[in-house]
């Protein structure tokens, strides 16, 4: 009886030991995936202040040389 139940922890022990295998490595997964998401907000957000500051660099220089001619 009592060898029965030592393997039975012991099994249950081993399929613990697999599940936490898994879950680790999926975790590393997610954590890279969701650095990624970072990221790409940061260069969507880099992105669109570059395009408005180019627009108002265009519009002042535009403004200059309409007041030129």
């Amino acid at each position: 009886m009592a060898e029965r139940t030592v393997t039975d922890i012991l099994e249950s022990l081993a399929r613990i030991e697999a599940n936490l295998k898994t879950i680790a490595a999926n975790s590393a997964d997610h954590e890279t995936r969701l650095r990624e998401l970072e990221s790409k907000s940061g260069k969507r957000f880099e992105a669109i202040l570059s395009a408005a500051v180019g627009a108002v660099i265009v519009g002042v220089i535009g403004y200059v040389i309409g007041k030129l001619l």
